[in-house]
């Protein structure tokens, strides 16, 4: 794998050659997401370039925090959507995709074939999959906590300094990845938390972020408790077909299911008509980014998800019932 400094390098000549740069988080932007592209427009500007970080969500479809902290950060950094960047797009312009490489996971992904290869600029924490965008160059470290990690050592190795508010947006990403340095960490993610904590981040302000909503928490406990620990020491709950959650809600099941003694979990429910999601987590036995590329989707070893348009719940845990077995257990 190549170098913190070597993806400087690389980056740095593909900004200085291009005449502005297009920064493309996933749909359903998170803190993470949100994080590592602020601070690509960072390195973008402390190179005289021009960014622009594309964001088309519909408002509901964000966490209310994020929705508020993106924006704020509208005042500072140039934020547009589909719509004017279609209308701007240019063939000089540098595309960078951050926290995602799929391209049905960006709203771009019919423009994509308008882009060159050579213009074309990956940097993430998810494993490839079949829908893994094509590139002459991509940066795709699962080891690491979360893209927002692989951006902050980007940050130091520029030496780029930046303000208490960049340096909360950054040490959110990486709480979100890591269920606040909970899981999927390394010695590196202390030392950047320490970094950004020297920088002015707060614990305060980012416990506010993330402050629970009350009715959300029922609805995720309730689902918990319907869950049924499987063979090979896993968990898995089905939703009620009925029912609708949002994949934050899906997300905080699995992640609520891995405190129970299981090596892996997983909450499948629908979060749009016709529209079925799979939140998967590991600690480290079993590969769930693997799993979950068998269904379409992908993530890395402990944090993965797919959505699935076909079939209905039972139906889908069927499936992913018959995956789970020796294969994808890590010896």
């Amino acid at each position: 794998m190549e170098t913190i400094k070597d993806l400087k390098v690389n980056l740095e000549s593909k900004i200085l050659s291009s005449k502005n740069v297009v920064i493309v988080p996933h749909n359903r932007i998170d803190f993470d997401a949100f994080a590592s592209a602020i601070g690509i427009s960072l390195i973008v500007e402390n190179l005289k370039k021009q960014s622009m970080i594309l964001i088309d969500d519909p408002i509901y479809n964000l966490d209310s925090s994020v929705k508020s902290v993106i924006d704020d950060a509208r005042k500072k950094f140039n934020i547009i959507n589909k719509e004017k960047y279609i209308k701007t797009m240019n063939k000089e312009d540098l595309v960078v995709f951050t926290d995602v490489n799929k391209h049905n996971l960006v709203c771009i992904n019919e423009q994509i074939k308008e882009i060159d290869l050579d213009n074309r600029f990956i940097i993430d924490h998810h494993d490839k999959g079949t829908q893994s965008i094509e590139t002459n160059y991509d940066y795709i470290n699962t080891n690491a906590s979360s893209a927002t990690e692989i951006i902050v050592k980007l940050l130091n190795v520029f030496k780029i300094k930046y303000s208490s508010e960049i340096a909360n947006y950054l040490l959110a990403g990486i709480y979100l990845d890591t269920n606040k340095l909970t899981k999927n960490i390394s010695p590196d993610t202390f030392k950047i938390v320490a970094r950004l904590m020297e920088n002015g981040a707060s614990n305060s302000v980012i416990d506010n972020w993330f402050a629970e909503d009350f009715e959300s928490d029922k609805r995720v406990f309730e689902l918990v408790s319907k869950a049924i620990i499987f063979k090979y020491s896993y968990a898995i709950v089905m939703a009620d077909d009925s029912l609708e959650y949002t994949r934050e809600e899906l997300a905080k099941v699995s992640d609520q299911l891995l405190k129970y003694g299981v090596d892996a979990a997983f909450a499948i429910g629908n979060v749009d008509e016709n529209m079925i999601s799979i939140s998967a987590r590991s600690k480290e036995r079993v590969n769930v980014g693997e799993i979950m590329k068998e269904l379409d989707g992908g993530g890395n070893r402990y944090s993965a998800a797919t959505k699935l348009t076909d079939d209905n719940i039972e139906e889908v845990g069927k499936r992913l019932i018959k995956l789970i077995e020796p294969p994808y257990i890590i010896k």
